[in-house]
């Protein structure tokens, strides 16, 4: 198996575990016989889990290696996945979300590390097509979730035998991931002109990092109240996150040819463009076909925008530490997305606070110019192509 085929199966694993969670969460809800509020503070307990974990994760990822972090995180997400659905009340379940959160949170970070790591080995972009590995398992865990409520199969049960099933493949694809090489020479910022310094083009990028998961948050948890408000039966409007989810998986699955035919400042800006302009006609016509459609445009131009900030994140930098802080920012504002929405939708209306989403998009597209990268970074081949080396620890 190749160090690319065994981070893709992780980044799958990934997915699927927490489309696993996410499917069943209404029986765990159903057996503790827990109101919204209860949910909340357990939701709150996996984002807490989570935004704690990503830092240090970058840290020990650098010191010790992203394939040894990969490795524990990994297979402590497959191991917690069990404890909600055995967790007896409501407080137990936070504690048990939370150290989901922090097993989830340390997977991202070093698993976007260790992808950083193959495409240096392999020369060539390929985190974006990983990144459709998580996408595709998301889809895949909730499909198999949908499947077992369906047959009346409880949520322990389910768990565990999906947490086993998670443990096993890693136990397969563990040994052919690849030991961190040496960090490439400390390079400038290309995220602005040459007089911007290094700390403005990490802001920039995590603000980025902000925008596009802000507007993924708002697709995650608005799009079918968007097509309900707007006259859509309720059959139609469940179809408009799978539509963005289904154009995510597959948008990413070209990401990386089309980063090396047009680079990542214009990937991202017309991916950026195409989901302001979509949400911004939708939004205008107020027509159900028309903004079903638009979620799927919406889906198609962000899916590229994620992998291309992590690589420029990366560039000239020790990828844990630097993807730990873009990874942390973007994860705040996919949690903010759907609150700010909600808050305003109560003021105005649910169209009229996803003019937030356009402002998101927009910002994408404005600010892609931070994803240019110096002739002597990520897009050379010397820099791409170094041969990693068992330099630390792992």
């Amino acid at each position: 198996m190749s160090p690319r085929a065994a981070i893709a199966i992780v980044f799958t694993l990934n997915g699927f575990v927490l489309g696993t969670w996410g499917a069943r969460i209404p029986a765990i809800q159903d057996r503790l016989d827990a109101g919204p509020g209860g949910l909340a503070v357990a939701l709150a307990g996996l984002a807490a889990g989570a935004l704690i974990a990503m830092p240090l994760a970058g840290r020990l990822s650098s010191r010790h290696g992203s394939r040894t972090v990969v490795r524990a995180a990994l297979v402590a997400l497959g191991l917690g996945l069990v404890l909600p659905a055995v967790a007896p009340t409501v407080a137990l379940l936070t504690v048990a979300t939370f150290a989901l959160g922090v097993a989830n949170g340390s997977l991202d970070v070093s698993m976007n590390a260790q992808g950083i790591e193959v495409e240096r080995a392999m020369g060539r972009p390929i985190l974006s097509t990983v990144h459709a590995g998580f996408s595709f398992g998301g889809l895949l865990g909730a499909g198999a979730g949908a499947l077992a409520a369906a047959a009346g199969v409880g949520a322990g049960p389910h768990f565990l035998a999906a947490g086993l099933l998670t443990v096993g493949v890693a136990a397969v694809v563990m040994g052919h991931l690849i030991a961190d090489g040496p960090p490439p020479r400390a390079l400038p910022h290309a995220a602005a002109p040459a007089a911007t310094s290094a700390w403005a083009g990490r802001w920039q990028l995590r603000a980025l990092a902000f925008c596009c998961l802000f507007a993924e948050g708002a697709a995650m948890d608005w799009s079918a109240v968007h097509l309900r408000a707007v006259g859509a039966a309720a059959a139609v409007a469940a179809l408009a996150y799978a539509a963005f989810s289904v154009a995510m998986a597959t948008g990413r699955l070209t990401g990386d040819a089309l980063n090396e035919r047009w680079g990542p400042v214009t990937l991202a800006r017309r991916g950026g463009l195409l989901a302001t302009g979509a949400m911004a006609v939708s939004l205008a016509t107020g027509l159900p076909i028309v903004s079903l459609l638009a979620y799927l445009a919406l889906g198609a131009g962000l899916s590229v925008v994620i992998p291309l900030i992590f690589r420029a994140a990366a560039a000239g930098a020790d990828a844990g530490p630097a993807l730990a802080g873009v990874t942390t920012t973007g994860y705040l504002g996919l949690l903010s997305g759907p609150p700010a929405i909600g808050a305003v939708a109560s003021a105005t209306s649910v169209p009229t606070a996803l003019l937030l989403v356009v402002v998101a998009t927009a910002a994408v597209a404005l600010g892609a110019g931070a994803l240019r990268l110096p002739r002597a970074g990520v897009d050379a081949v010397e820099d791409l192509t170094h041969t990693p080396t068992p330099a630390r620890a792992a």
